[in-house]
């Protein structure tokens, strides 16, 4: 009938208009209804029911928003992240040198500069992950996976770009710093994908659970990496403290790093955290700055649009 195949052109119209998420049951719903209509002769209000569907506001219109616009928008959150976490490194840094000349002479105050300079990276962090979250609702949603190496590809240039400056400039060391950063961004990959695989089954506080400790162990890894490959376990007697460090404090060394403290444990001691920190500074800090942006990008991405609740569905207008 042509009434029939009106109303269910009319349907398809207004799925489209709907979160995909929700089309496969709106589509049941709405097709039994329309289905009843039509058995009971109604077909008059069947259509009318079909176009109120099709002319009615979604509850949601993520789908609305023109594919070029979305990807524009995606590219610009993905490629801005990692150079604000940079910049996010350079205010804190700034910050932590300003305390330093305020409290020169005071001895708590020259312990407490690398805890202050991880707590103000940290706070940046967080707040360039909440403009992340709001923007990453509004841009083109993919599989977990291709998430995740959506959002480990920018750092990764981004830090390509950082160290082809700094070797530009004959610093050294450089060298020493990349088989850790390139752990960092290995592993940090299936830590983003198992959180974004989380939250798109709806489990939106393990997602964030195992998000951030797969970070921490791949932040974590990548700091033991370049010290075990940069300073020697042992070292031959001198009068001088050796300029090695002891491995079996290796699991605290990126909170070395952040806190230079040992947690009240022997190990690692003053020394080897002088030498720890001394070898190891500016990587733990771009972990810390990437961290919180990168792992709410990959839930916010993966979570389904959410309808509101007082969005109801069309009532059938009676005959």
């Amino acid at each position: 009938m042509v009434t029939g195949r009106l109303a269910a052109l009319l349907l398809r119209v207004a799925l489209r208009r709907w979160p995909v998420e929700l089309r496969a049951e709106l589509s049941r719903e709405w097709a039994a209804e329309l289905h009843e209509l039509a058995r009971t002769g109604r077909r008059w209000t069947m259509l009318r029911f079909a176009a109120s569907l099709a002319t009615s506001r979604a509850a949601t219109s993520p789908d609305r928003t023109p594919v070029p616009g979305r990807l524009w928008r995606t590219a610009g959150v993905l490629l801005l992240a990692p150079p604000a976490c940079i910049a996010v490194i350079v205010v804190a840094l700034v910050m932590n040198v300003a305390y330093g000349w305020l409290s020169f002479g005071v001895l708590r105050a020259t312990a407490a500069r690398l805890p202050i300079w991880s707590m103000v990276a940290a706070g940046l962090g967080v707040l360039l992950a909440l403009v992340v979250t709001r923007a990453a609702r509004r841009t083109v949603r993919v599989g977990a996976l291709p998430t995740a190496l959506g959002v480990v590809l920018p750092i990764a240039a981004t830090l390509a770009v950082v160290l082809g400056w700094f070797a530009s400039r004959n610093e050294s060391g450089l060298v020493e710093t990349v088989p850790g950063l390139l752990l960092w961004l290995a592993l940090l990959v299936p830590a983003l994908w198992a959180a974004g695989a989380l939250a798109r089954r709806g489990r939106t506080w393990s997602a964030w659970l195992v998000g951030l400790l797969g970070a921490l162990v791949a932040a974590d890894a990548a700091v033991v990496l370049t010290v075990v490959s940069t300073i020697p376990a042992t070292a031959t007697f001198t009068d001088q403290p050796p300029d090695a460090v002891d491995r079996i404090s290796a699991p605290l060394w990126l909170f070395t790093c952040l806190t230079d403290w040992s947690f009240g444990l022997p190990r690692p001691t003053r020394w080897e955290r002088f030498l720890i920190t001394d070898q190891v500074l500016l990587e733990p800090m771009f972990y810390l700055a990437c961290t919180p942006y990168a792992v709410a990008y990959a839930i916010a991405a993966a979570r389904p649009a959410r309808a509101p609740v007082s969005a109801a569905e069309p009532a059938p207008v009676p005959a």
